[in-house]
């Protein structure tokens, strides 16, 4: 019962900020050429609600006692929760207003969290970190391509400096033992033309 009441309570918080997040969406909304980005996250927003209802509806919250009937209702999730990270990441990435930028953050952040979640449990129910989707796929009538995770463009970008201070570390690191290395070649062709002095 507090598992369930501590449930309830996350899910409501988490509603709360759907809403709010939707709000925003209606107040920002410019009339403009970003409109199909905008649409698109509106979208996203719809189907998270939609999961959100289906996950803490009073069925789903049952435990299933067979394990592939369980993987089945996971890995459903699991790919609808990766078409709408696809959606938001999307957005982020085009649009640039910012208090939209920050609350589309947020958003994602928690998107890409329930993902790993849901991976956990789909390892623990198949023992495998390899799952094939081929028949849910058929089902919801969607390609491979469909469900590939590309990483978050904004990993990358924010920690541009980072890489790039990185690289040239590695490059200063390399042209040293360069330098090094030709040195101690050097040093020992100088030794072994002194060792054969003698014997001339």
């Amino acid at each position: 019962s507090t598992q369930s009441g501590h449930y309830d309570r996350d899910y409501n918080e988490y509603k709360s900020y759907l809403r709010k997040c939707e709000r925003s969406f209606h107040l920002f909304q410019p009339k403009m050429s970003h409109s199909t980005f905008n649409y698109q996250w509106n979208s996203a927003q719809i189907q998270l609600r939609d999961l959100l209802d289906h996950e803490y509806s009073s069925e789903t919250q049952k435990p299933d006692p067979d394990r592939v009937s369980a993987f089945q209702s996971t890995a459903v999730l699991y790919i609808k929760y990766i078409q709408v990270f696809r959606k938001l990441e999307e957005c982020y990435y085009q649009i640039v207003h910012p208090q939209k930028r920050i609350v589309l953050r947020h958003v994602l952040d928690g998107t890409i969290g329930r993902l790993l979640e849901l991976k956990n449990e789909m390892v623990q129910l198949e023992f495998s970190e390899y799952h094939f989707f081929d028949d849910i796929l058929s089902d919801m009538k969607l390609a491979p391509y469909d469900i590939e995770i590309p990483v978050p463009r904004y990993f990358t970008q924010e920690i541009e400096k980072d890489i790039k201070d990185r690289m040239k570390l590695m490059a200063e690191t390399l042209a040293k033992y360069r330098v090094d290395d030709a040195t101690d070649k050097k040093e020992k062709s100088t030794d072994c033309d002194s060792a054969l002095i003698p014997l001339l």
